[in-house]
């Protein structure tokens, strides 16, 4: 495989675009987000920008991506126990929403992602995709080794969870510890083994 070519990215440039643009999104929202005002905010010329990212929708997307530490989700533990494995992961999503940069960046890209451009949809893609492929998986694993009904509606419930925690997000709701156990009840009693 050939070298790239050129010099090698500045990884602490690419942060400091990373962290300009969610400063930014947490202060005007992703209609105002423009890649000029990202490389000014930035310090770098607009071509340093574009060179990295097409358009705005992926620059946001690997911005909200990083905030997430890069995998875009929390992994979801398989211990057997499709219950508190499924609540360990809300809790740990309703914490990292929580806090207020976090939930700010979160509430923005989720109206940017609502828009209708044409960067919408590949902007959700890239977002959603972490949370679902993680659920999906563990619930699969569920059925498969009897956790849950084998014909259970494995994608539904994944949007739903998903679902909780932008509701979360969007009402700015900071509930007691238990506040998911309704939830998971219902969920998972209906796709329980009889």
């Amino acid at each position: 495989m050939p070298e790239p070519r050129g010099r090698p990215r500045d990884t602490r440039l690419h942060q400091r675009i990373l962290e300009a643009t969610r400063e930014l999104l947490a202060l005007r929202g992703y209609a105002e987000l423009t890649m000029e005002n990202v490389a000014t905010r930035a310090e770098v010329g607009k071509k340093t920008v574009y060179r990295r990212w097409p358009s705005k929708a992926p620059l946001v997307a690997e911005a909200v991506l990083d905030a997430y530490g890069r995998a875009g989700s929390f992994p979801v533990a398989d211990t057997g126990d499709i219950r508190a494995d499924l609540r360990t992961w809300l809790g740990e999503h309703a914490e990292f929403v929580a806090e207020p940069p976090n939930s700010t960046l979160i509430r923005a890209v989720i109206a940017a992602a609502a828009a209708s451009h044409p960067d919408s949809e590949a902007l959700y893609e890239q977002l959603n995709a972490p949370q679902y492929n993680g659920l999906f998986t563990r619930l699969h694993h569920a059925a498969v080794r009897g956790e849950i009904r084998a014909d259970a509606d494995l994608g539904a419930i994944a949007n739903a969870l998903i679902g909780s925690l932008l509701l979360q997000t969007l009402t700015q709701s900071h509930r007691p510890e238990d506040r998911f156990d309704g939830l998971l009840t219902a969920l998972l009693d209906g796709v329980a083994i009889d």
